[in-house]
Protein backbone atom coordinates (compact mmCIF):
# COMPACT_ATOMS: atom_id res chain seq x y z
CA UNK A 1 0.00 0.00 0.00
CA UNK A 2 2.97 2.38 0.38
CA UNK A 3 3.76 2.03 -2.95
CA UNK A 4 0.31 3.01 -4.16
CA UNK A 5 0.16 6.05 -1.68
CA UNK A 6 3.54 6.97 -3.26
CA UNK A 7 2.50 6.56 -6.89
CA UNK A 8 -0.41 8.54 -6.49
CA UNK A 9 1.10 11.20 -4.77
CA UNK A 10 3.65 11.39 -7.42
CA UNK A 11 0.89 11.53 -10.00
CA UNK A 12 -0.32 14.18 -8.42
CA UNK A 13 2.94 16.21 -8.78
CA UNK A 14 4.90 15.59 -5.66
CA UNK A 15 8.24 14.70 -5.73
CA UNK A 16 9.76 12.20 -3.36
CA UNK A 17 12.58 13.39 -0.69
CA UNK A 18 15.30 11.13 0.09
CA UNK A 19 15.14 10.44 3.77
CA UNK A 20 17.83 8.81 5.78
CA UNK A 21 14.58 6.90 7.93
CA UNK A 22 13.26 4.14 5.49
CA UNK A 23 9.85 4.28 7.70
CA UNK A 24 9.34 7.76 6.55
CA UNK A 25 8.49 8.74 3.24
CA UNK A 26 8.84 12.45 2.65
CA UNK A 27 6.58 14.09 -0.65
CA UNK A 28 6.53 17.81 -1.53
CA UNK A 29 5.45 20.37 -4.25
CA UNK A 30 5.69 23.96 -4.19
CA UNK A 31 1.76 26.34 -5.32
CA UNK A 32 1.76 30.15 -5.61
CA UNK A 33 4.39 29.84 -3.15
CA UNK A 34 3.27 27.59 -0.60
CA UNK A 35 5.16 24.56 -0.01
CA UNK A 36 3.40 21.58 0.60
CA UNK A 37 4.64 18.13 2.04
CA UNK A 38 3.27 14.79 3.08
CA UNK A 39 5.10 12.79 5.26
CA UNK A 40 4.06 8.74 3.93
CA UNK A 41 5.01 6.82 7.59
CA UNK A 42 5.33 3.23 7.36
CA UNK A 43 3.87 2.17 10.54
CA UNK A 44 4.23 -1.06 10.73
CA UNK A 45 7.42 -1.73 12.22
CA UNK A 46 7.74 1.68 12.71
CA UNK A 47 5.21 2.86 16.32
CA UNK A 48 5.83 6.57 16.89
CA UNK A 49 4.75 8.54 19.93
CA UNK A 50 2.91 11.86 19.77
CA UNK A 51 6.31 13.99 21.11
CA UNK A 52 8.49 12.54 18.60
CA UNK A 53 5.92 12.74 15.52
CA UNK A 54 5.80 16.51 16.41
CA UNK A 55 9.73 16.77 16.26
CA UNK A 56 9.85 15.12 13.00
CA UNK A 57 7.05 17.40 11.35
CA UNK A 58 8.98 20.30 13.05
CA UNK A 59 12.07 19.26 11.13
CA UNK A 60 10.54 18.96 7.64
CA UNK A 61 8.99 22.67 8.79
CA UNK A 62 12.62 23.86 9.19
CA UNK A 63 13.53 22.85 6.12
CA UNK A 64 11.57 24.12 4.39
CA UNK A 65 11.52 27.72 6.14
CA UNK A 66 15.43 27.60 5.42
CA UNK A 67 14.72 27.62 1.67
CA UNK A 68 12.94 30.69 1.81
CA UNK A 69 9.29 29.95 1.78
CA UNK A 70 7.11 32.09 4.06
CA UNK A 71 3.90 29.57 3.96
CA UNK A 72 4.42 26.03 5.14
CA UNK A 73 2.05 23.41 5.55
CA UNK A 74 3.24 19.75 6.61
CA UNK A 75 0.48 17.01 6.02
CA UNK A 76 0.60 13.31 7.61
CA UNK A 77 -0.43 9.94 6.05
CA UNK A 78 0.60 6.87 8.44
CA UNK A 79 -0.03 3.33 7.04
CA UNK A 80 -0.90 1.21 10.31
CA UNK A 81 -2.37 -2.59 10.68
CA UNK A 82 -3.49 -1.40 13.84
CA UNK A 83 -5.76 2.31 14.33
CA UNK A 84 -5.62 2.24 18.00
CA UNK A 85 -1.92 2.88 17.48
CA UNK A 86 -2.69 6.24 15.92
CA UNK A 87 -5.23 7.81 18.06
CA UNK A 88 -3.28 9.96 20.01
CA UNK A 89 -1.70 11.25 17.34
CA UNK A 90 -4.65 11.75 15.64
CA UNK A 91 -5.99 13.84 18.04
CA UNK A 92 -3.50 16.32 18.85
CA UNK A 93 -3.02 16.97 14.94
CA UNK A 94 -5.91 17.56 12.39
CA UNK A 95 -3.20 17.37 9.44
CA UNK A 96 -3.41 13.91 9.68
CA UNK A 97 -5.10 10.89 7.45
CA UNK A 98 -4.32 7.26 8.26
CA UNK A 99 -4.26 4.17 5.89
CA UNK A 100 -5.67 1.08 7.51
CA UNK A 101 -3.91 -1.62 6.17
CA UNK A 102 -6.33 -4.08 7.09
CA UNK A 103 -9.25 -2.86 5.80
CA UNK A 104 -7.71 -1.23 3.01
CA UNK A 105 -8.82 2.03 3.44
CA UNK A 106 -8.39 5.80 3.69
CA UNK A 107 -9.37 6.67 7.60
CA UNK A 108 -10.18 10.57 8.33
CA UNK A 109 -10.24 11.12 12.52
CA UNK A 110 -13.24 13.29 13.65
CA UNK A 111 -11.01 16.42 14.09
CA UNK A 112 -8.98 15.62 11.15
CA UNK A 113 -8.74 17.67 7.71
CA UNK A 114 -11.94 17.02 5.40
CA UNK A 115 -9.35 17.78 2.37
CA UNK A 116 -5.72 18.26 1.49
CA UNK A 117 -4.88 19.65 -2.00
CA UNK A 118 -7.97 18.07 -3.30
CA UNK A 119 -6.05 14.53 -1.96
CA UNK A 120 -8.89 12.98 -0.72
CA UNK A 121 -10.89 11.61 -3.57
CA UNK A 122 -8.51 10.30 -5.38
CA UNK A 123 -6.27 8.68 -2.87
CA UNK A 124 -9.47 6.90 -1.82
CA UNK A 125 -10.35 5.52 -5.16
CA UNK A 126 -6.38 4.76 -5.57
CA UNK A 127 -6.44 2.30 -2.52
CA UNK A 128 -9.98 0.72 -2.82
CA UNK A 129 -8.58 0.09 -6.72
CA UNK A 130 -5.34 -1.59 -4.96
CA UNK A 131 -7.18 -3.23 -2.12
CA UNK A 132 -9.24 -4.74 -5.29
CA UNK A 133 -6.37 -6.02 -6.98
CA UNK A 134 -4.92 -9.31 -6.02
CA UNK A 135 -1.29 -8.11 -6.08
CA UNK A 136 -2.72 -4.74 -4.18
CA UNK A 137 -0.69 -4.88 -0.85
CA UNK A 138 2.94 -4.58 -1.83
CA UNK A 139 6.20 -4.87 -0.33
CA UNK A 140 9.42 -2.54 -1.02
CA UNK A 141 11.15 -5.79 -3.11
CA UNK A 142 7.57 -6.16 -5.11
CA UNK A 143 7.61 -2.24 -5.83
CA UNK A 144 10.86 -2.46 -6.76
CA UNK A 145 10.10 -5.04 -9.17
CA UNK A 146 6.64 -3.65 -10.50
CA UNK A 147 8.79 -0.28 -11.16
CA UNK A 148 11.76 -1.98 -12.89
CA UNK A 149 9.17 -3.84 -15.18
CA UNK A 150 7.64 -0.51 -16.43
CA UNK A 151 10.86 0.97 -16.70
CA UNK A 152 13.34 -1.39 -18.21
CA UNK A 153 17.05 -0.62 -17.17
CA UNK A 154 19.41 -3.44 -17.68
CA UNK A 155 22.24 -2.33 -15.54
CA UNK A 156 19.87 -0.94 -12.80
CA UNK A 157 18.53 -4.39 -12.84
CA UNK A 158 21.72 -6.06 -12.17
CA UNK A 159 23.19 -3.71 -9.66
CA UNK A 160 19.78 -4.12 -7.93
CA UNK A 161 20.17 -7.71 -7.81
CA UNK A 162 24.05 -7.73 -7.05
CA UNK A 163 23.34 -5.60 -3.80
CA UNK A 164 20.10 -8.02 -2.99
CA UNK A 165 22.81 -11.13 -3.67
CA UNK A 166 25.34 -10.24 -1.88
CA UNK A 167 23.28 -9.09 1.12
CA UNK A 168 21.85 -13.11 1.06
CA UNK A 169 25.38 -14.23 0.53
CA UNK A 170 26.44 -12.06 3.78
CA UNK A 171 23.36 -12.91 6.24
CA UNK A 172 24.05 -16.04 5.24
CA UNK A 173 27.68 -16.67 7.12
CA UNK A 174 27.18 -14.01 9.75
CA UNK A 175 26.05 -10.70 11.32
CA UNK A 176 25.73 -7.37 9.41
CA UNK A 177 25.44 -5.87 12.73
CA UNK A 178 28.91 -7.11 13.82
CA UNK A 179 31.17 -4.56 12.48
CA UNK A 180 33.84 -7.35 12.54
CA UNK A 181 32.21 -9.17 10.67
CA UNK A 182 31.48 -6.85 7.97
CA UNK A 183 34.67 -5.55 7.69
CA UNK A 184 35.87 -9.12 6.90
CA UNK A 185 33.64 -9.22 3.72
CA UNK A 186 35.08 -6.20 2.90
CA UNK A 187 33.68 -3.09 4.51
CA UNK A 188 35.32 0.03 4.19
CA UNK A 189 37.31 0.30 7.37
CA UNK A 190 40.10 3.25 6.75
CA UNK A 191 43.46 1.58 8.82
CA UNK A 192 43.19 -1.22 6.68
CA UNK A 193 42.45 0.34 3.70
CA UNK A 194 46.14 2.57 4.50
CA UNK A 195 48.00 0.42 6.76
CA UNK A 196 47.08 -3.36 4.79
CA UNK A 197 46.42 -1.37 1.12
CA UNK A 198 43.32 -3.34 0.82
CA UNK A 199 42.07 -0.53 -1.55
CA UNK A 200 39.29 -3.44 -3.03
CA UNK A 201 37.41 -1.67 -0.36
CA UNK A 202 36.56 1.09 -2.01
CA UNK A 203 34.94 -0.66 -3.90
CA UNK A 204 33.24 -4.03 -2.30
CA UNK A 205 31.57 -1.27 0.29
CA UNK A 206 29.63 0.17 -2.23
CA UNK A 207 27.41 -3.66 -2.44
CA UNK A 208 27.46 -4.63 1.90
CA UNK A 209 24.62 -3.04 3.82
CA UNK A 210 23.81 -3.08 7.84
CA UNK A 211 20.60 -4.64 7.69
CA UNK A 212 17.34 -5.25 5.14
CA UNK A 213 16.00 -1.65 5.54
CA UNK A 214 19.09 0.04 5.07
CA UNK A 215 19.23 -2.26 1.23
CA UNK A 216 15.71 -1.70 1.09
CA UNK A 217 15.98 2.62 1.05
CA UNK A 218 19.03 2.33 -1.24
CA UNK A 219 17.72 0.13 -3.55
CA UNK A 220 14.03 1.84 -3.66
CA UNK A 221 15.85 4.88 -4.44
CA UNK A 222 18.54 4.03 -7.34
CA UNK A 223 15.01 1.91 -8.74
CA UNK A 224 13.43 5.31 -9.15
CA UNK A 225 16.15 7.65 -9.95
CA UNK A 226 18.63 5.05 -11.37
CA UNK A 227 16.49 4.01 -14.44
CA UNK A 228 15.24 7.06 -15.27
CA UNK A 229 19.58 8.44 -15.11
CA UNK A 230 20.45 5.37 -17.48
CA UNK A 231 17.53 6.41 -19.96
CA UNK A 232 19.33 9.31 -20.45
CA UNK A 233 22.94 8.66 -20.48
CA UNK A 234 23.19 5.40 -21.99
CA UNK A 235 23.73 1.79 -20.63
CA UNK A 236 27.65 2.33 -20.05
CA UNK A 237 28.08 6.11 -18.96
CA UNK A 238 25.54 5.21 -16.45
CA UNK A 239 27.51 2.34 -15.26
CA UNK A 240 30.63 4.54 -15.19
CA UNK A 241 28.64 7.03 -13.18
CA UNK A 242 27.51 4.85 -10.56
CA UNK A 243 31.01 3.38 -9.99
CA UNK A 244 32.86 6.32 -9.98
CA UNK A 245 30.85 7.57 -7.94
CA UNK A 246 30.82 4.92 -5.21
CA UNK A 247 34.32 4.72 -5.64
CA UNK A 248 34.56 9.08 -4.95
CA UNK A 249 32.02 8.28 -1.99
CA UNK A 250 34.36 5.76 -0.28
CA UNK A 251 37.42 8.09 -1.02
CA UNK A 252 36.18 11.03 0.25
CA UNK A 253 34.80 9.01 3.31
CA UNK A 254 37.77 7.96 4.57
CA UNK A 255 39.57 10.73 3.50
CA UNK A 256 37.54 12.66 6.30
CA UNK A 257 37.68 9.89 8.78
CA UNK A 258 41.34 10.77 8.72
CA UNK A 259 40.65 15.13 9.31
CA UNK A 260 38.38 13.91 11.85
CA UNK A 261 40.04 11.12 13.70
CA UNK A 262 37.23 9.16 12.97
CA UNK A 263 37.69 5.30 11.87
CA UNK A 264 34.41 4.06 11.75
CA UNK A 265 32.88 1.18 9.30
CA UNK A 266 31.16 2.69 6.41
CA UNK A 267 29.43 0.65 3.65
CA UNK A 268 26.33 0.82 1.80
CA UNK A 269 25.22 2.01 -2.12
CA UNK A 270 23.71 5.54 -1.03
CA UNK A 271 27.23 7.82 -2.28
CA UNK A 272 27.23 5.91 -5.43
CA UNK A 273 23.22 6.91 -5.33
CA UNK A 274 24.01 10.48 -4.32
CA UNK A 275 25.85 10.76 -7.67
CA UNK A 276 22.97 9.43 -9.77
CA UNK A 277 21.18 12.07 -7.89
CA UNK A 278 24.02 14.99 -9.05
CA UNK A 279 23.79 13.88 -12.60
CA UNK A 280 20.37 14.15 -12.38
CA UNK A 281 20.46 17.44 -11.60
CA UNK A 282 22.42 18.51 -14.11
CA UNK A 283 20.50 16.93 -16.82
CA UNK A 284 17.43 19.11 -15.14
CA UNK A 285 19.34 22.20 -15.56
CA UNK A 286 20.54 20.77 -19.57
CA UNK A 287 16.84 20.80 -20.20
CA UNK A 288 16.01 24.03 -19.35
CA UNK A 289 14.99 23.21 -15.83
CA UNK A 290 12.73 20.90 -16.12
CA UNK A 291 11.97 16.52 -17.00
CA UNK A 292 8.08 15.31 -17.07
CA UNK A 293 6.86 16.55 -13.41
CA UNK A 294 10.74 16.70 -12.14
CA UNK A 295 12.05 20.46 -12.04
CA UNK A 296 15.83 22.03 -10.64
CA UNK A 297 14.04 23.34 -8.01
CA UNK A 298 12.53 20.55 -6.30
CA UNK A 299 16.16 18.17 -7.09
CA UNK A 300 18.26 21.26 -5.68
CA UNK A 301 15.43 20.99 -2.68
CA UNK A 302 15.69 16.42 -1.98
CA UNK A 303 19.67 17.37 -2.08
CA UNK A 304 19.38 19.88 0.28
CA UNK A 305 16.85 17.97 2.02
CA UNK A 306 18.90 14.47 1.84
CA UNK A 307 22.09 15.89 3.13
CA UNK A 308 20.49 18.09 5.88
CA UNK A 309 18.47 15.10 7.05
CA UNK A 310 21.68 12.99 6.96
CA UNK A 311 23.23 15.54 9.57
CA UNK A 312 20.34 15.32 11.78
CA UNK A 313 20.86 11.63 12.07
CA UNK A 314 23.33 9.58 13.86
CA UNK A 315 25.17 6.79 12.28
CA UNK A 316 24.88 8.38 8.51
CA UNK A 317 28.08 8.88 6.65
CA UNK A 318 27.54 11.92 5.18
CA UNK A 319 31.11 12.51 3.66
CA UNK A 320 30.25 10.06 1.46
CA UNK A 321 27.19 11.34 0.46
CA UNK A 322 29.04 14.31 -0.53
CA UNK A 323 32.08 12.91 -2.19
CA UNK A 324 29.39 11.07 -4.26
CA UNK A 325 26.83 13.90 -5.01
CA UNK A 326 29.99 15.81 -5.97
CA UNK A 327 30.94 13.24 -8.41
CA UNK A 328 28.07 12.73 -10.10
CA UNK A 329 27.76 16.70 -10.64
CA UNK A 330 30.71 16.45 -12.11
CA UNK A 331 30.12 13.36 -14.84
CA UNK A 332 26.86 14.70 -15.57
CA UNK A 333 28.05 17.56 -17.37
CA UNK A 334 30.70 15.66 -19.00
CA UNK A 335 28.88 12.35 -19.72
CA UNK A 336 25.24 13.95 -20.79
CA UNK A 337 24.45 15.21 -24.24
CA UNK A 338 21.31 16.70 -24.73
CA UNK A 339 19.99 14.44 -28.37
CA UNK A 340 19.57 16.66 -31.17
CA UNK A 341 16.19 16.94 -33.15
CA UNK A 342 14.35 16.04 -29.95
CA UNK A 343 13.11 17.29 -26.48
CA UNK A 344 14.11 15.11 -23.56
CA UNK A 345 11.02 16.35 -21.67
CA UNK A 346 8.96 14.13 -24.32
CA UNK A 347 11.34 11.47 -23.73
CA UNK A 348 10.26 11.50 -19.95
CA UNK A 349 6.85 12.14 -19.67
CA UNK A 350 5.82 9.92 -16.99
CA UNK A 351 5.96 10.61 -13.54
CA UNK A 352 9.87 10.75 -11.78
Amino acid sequence: MEAVVAEFLTQRGYSRLQSSMPQVNVFFRVADNLAMAILVIDGRQFIVDVSTYQQLKNQIGRMFEAKGYAKISVFSIFLTPNLANVQEIARNDEFFWAVDLRGKRLCIFENGMCDFDNLREGLAEAINVAADRKDGYQTVGQWIINHTLRNPAPVTVCIILLNVLVFIAVIMYGSVSNLEYMVSVGALYAPYVFEKSQFYRLFTSMFLHFGAEHLGANMLSLAVFGSRVEKLLGHGKYLLLYILSGLSASMVSIGAGLLLHNTSVSAGASGAIFGVIGAMFVILIRNRGRLGNMTVGRAGFLIAYSVFSGFMAHGIDNAAHIGGLIMGLLLGFILYKKPRGETTQNQTSDNI
